[in-house]
């Protein structure tokens, strides 16, 4: 896991435990915020849905990682690297060493042991929230093709919607959010 987080060209400390806490929790109140804002103002648009998991898709790269070189959390899988590392020595093209400049070195990306382990109980974890999410998106959903059942109102169709991207959201950053939300403080680099 990485000890700064560069947003904007400022440089956050989030050695502390709370620091990453509280990252975690702002990201999923803004992307919750902007959900909910953009299902009110204009509900059920598939171009609004396409957006909105494209921004947590970003959101997720740029501050979580996980996925990608860039963010807090290592890469999870070996087959993400980048074209070089910056322990390569640099291109001859501008274009390709500005795309150099930017890459991790092979550290960056390298695990061990204890970090396979959390990542796979970070997993485990996740996965266990997001089958019972998708099962009650399923139901949602089943409610809503079924119409009003035993004289109730039936579920509308943008409250199912909004809860099947709110689970598209969890499935995305939830392993990654789990992991910074239980690594404990960092050491102090001597």
């Amino acid at each position: 896991m990485k000890s700064e987080l560069k947003v904007a060209g400022f440089k956050l400390d989030m050695r502390s435990r709370r620091r990453r806490r509280v990252l975690v929790v702002v990201v999923y109140l803004v992307l919750s915020a902007i959900i909910s804002a953009a299902f009110l103002w204009a509900p059920s648009i598939l171009e609004n849905v396409t957006l909105l998991l494209i921004l947590v898709g970003l959101t997720n790269q740029l501050v979580f990682g996980g996925l990608t070189p860039r963010g807090l959390v290592r890469p999870f899988s070996s087959a993400v690297r980048p074209l070089w590392f910056r322990d390569d020595p640099p291109p001859d093209s501008v274009i390709d060493r500005w795309f150099w400049r930017r890459s991790p070195s092979r550290k960056d990306l390298q695990t061990d042991e204890r970090d396979d382990r959390r990542r796979d109980r970070a997993l485990s974890v996740s996965y266990g929230v997001l089958s019972f999410s998708t099962y009650l998106v399923w139901v949602l959903f089943a409610m809503v093709r079924m119409g009003p059942v035993f004289g109730t109102k039936g579920v509308p169709f943008d409250f199912a919607l909004l809860v099947a991207l709110a689970v598209v959201m969890l499935a995305m950053t939830l392993p990654q959010a789990i992991l910074l939300w239980t690594e404990p403080d960092m050491e102090a680099e001597g």
